[in-house]
């Protein structure tokens, strides 16, 4: 059963009912999203779904053990299913959230309803309508008795979600990946939601750079991002972003030129990068693409700075130069989406050591992500086999594989940005990428050593010596001008 009959939920009925061939009941309290969904089973033949706008008669319908999944916003909505669910659930149902919940409410619901016997799972679930309706990508965690028997026997829960989930092109695997208990999968698509908030600021900047320095036509940046179709830098926002810059007004102008400037978020990227903080791991292509957002809606205060600032007129370029700052951004972003996935799995890395989440396999994950979901991209495969070949490595930059990709690169990397700087052009995610990789490749870093020093200076924090035994801790009297002694 299906609770919730929004967008998400409708195409998610119409795919279960046609994949799994069984009886699919929905349920939602507004009698025209009911009526909705069964017409629309109705248009696309499927005859094996029923709907009710009565709680009881969902349950009631439903067969023993119930599997009955959520789609509503989450937050208070789940909480208020959950409550009426309670009323009719018996120990060995299963309930399935499938929004994009916080994971630390995930698992205090679990563990509630655990004493009452009902399995609890959260499933994140990417791919939008059109993923829930023909194949999205879904990142499962909770108990495994929900998932497997003793014996490793799929559960119904996991015939059925490998049925409707997508299949990737490279080998028609079902993209569907067991990340954990508790929590786990909820945590996986929420970093995969900061991951895809990193690529879309990316790819936001370059065509800013094509279309503000290079002069490019809106259908100009479609078509070169159409000819990436081959590349190891084609991804699915690659894919739309395309076919956005080429949708006309009524009148024949590109409707992008009028599209409010003002980037909205729904909290998963903000999280993404609470949880980094807290974790202590950086990630600063994604926290630069939160930030632009929130910049994005001081929409008053850039109209009043902008007679102030830089202005925005820039030299044209000539044809060859144009094509040169084709193939600048090409690299420029393949460098950056390489960082910026380096820093999530590096996340969820972390996550796996503190969550004790042992079944939490990265390259797992990344197979999951080649079909169905937002971020899925032709450089996946690599990235997957780097790990798998490799599963201690902490960072994926260290790779040879892949530092390569990057080292054949930073320097059209470092050149598109220079051309964005001195142009005035903000690339707060590419600037942002490119320093992370060189604080990386850095050996000795004398802003952190001077920052130590100061934190010493002023709060008595102490500091570690070099040229002195690993492991002892000094602090100095940095104010006083005689020599320190050893």
């Amino acid at each position: 059963g299906v609770m919730g009959l929004g967008v998400m939920g409708s195409s998610l009925c119409m795919n279960l009912a046609e994949k799994t061939g069984e009886l699919v009941i929905g349920y939602d309290l507004d009698e025209q999203k009911c009526s909705l969904t069964i017409e629309r089973a109705r248009r696309e033949e499927i005859t094996n779904f029923a709907a009710y706008t009565k709680l009881e008669d969902f349950v009631h319908s439903l067969q023993v053990p119930r599997h009955v999944i959520l789609l509503v916003p989450a937050g208070a909505p789940v909480e208020a299913c959950l409550q009426d669910l309670g009323k009719f659930l018996e120990k060995g149902d299963v309930i399935m959230d499938g929004g994009n919940e916080w994971y630390e409410n995930t698992e205090r619901r679990a563990n509630k309803l655990a004493t009452l016997g009902i399995l609890y799972i959260g499933c994140g679930v990417s791919g939008g309508a059109q993923g829930a309706r023909h194949g999205p990508a879904l990142m499962v965690g909770g108990p495994q008795s929900a998932w497997h028997d003793d014996k490793k026997t799929p559960t119904k829960l996991n015939l059925a979600l490998h049925a409707i989930a997508a299949r990737a092109k490279e080998d028609d695997v079902p993209c569907v990946v067991y990340c954990g208990t508790g929590g786990a999968g909820n945590y996986v698509k929420m970093v995969h939601n900061g991951i895809e908030y990193g690529d879309m600021q990316l790819i936001g900047e370059i065509y800013t750079i094509l279309r503000t320095l290079g002069k490019f036509s809106n259908i100009k940046i479609a078509q070169l991002f159409e000819s990436w179709s081959d590349s190891i830098l084609h991804s699915f926002l690659i894919e739309i972003t395309a076919a956005i810059l080429r949708k006309k007004k009524n009148d024949q102008t590109d409707l992008i030129d009028v599209v409010l400037d003002k980037s909205g978020s729904k909290g998963t990227g903000k999280w993404t990068v609470q949880s980094a903080a807290d974790k202590g791991i950086p990630m600063p292509t994604v926290a630069a693409a939160l930030d632009a957002r929130y910049l994005s809606a001081r929409y008053a205060d850039r109209q009043v700075l902008f007679p102030q600032g830089r202005g925005s007129e820039t030299s044209s370029l000539q044809n060859e130069d144009q094509n040169k700052l084709s193939q600048l951004v090409f690299d420029a972003l393949l460098c950056a989406k390489i960082t910026s996935y380096a820093q999530g799995l590096a996340l969820l890395a972390q996550a796996k050591k503190d969550h004790s989440w042992t079944e939490l396999h990265l390259p797992q994950v990344l197979r999951c992500w080649r079909g169905g979901c937002i971020i899925r991209a032709k450089v996946l495969p690599l990235f997957a086999d780097a790990l798998e070949e490799n599963p201690e490595i902490f960072n994926l930059i260290l790779h040879p594989n892949v530092s390569q990709l990057i080292h054949q690169r930073q320097l059209a990397w470092r050149q598109t940005l220079s051309l964005a700087v001195a142009h005035g052009i903000p690339v707060p995610a590419l600037s942002s990428s490119l320093a992370y990789y060189d604080t990386l490749c850095t050996p000795r870093l004398h802003s952190a050593a001077l920052v130590q020093a100061q934190r010493d200076c002023f709060g008595g924090h102490t500091y570690r010596r070099t040229d002195l035994s690993e492991g002892m801790s000094f602090s100095s009297n940095w104010l006083d001008p005689s020599p320190e002694n050893d």
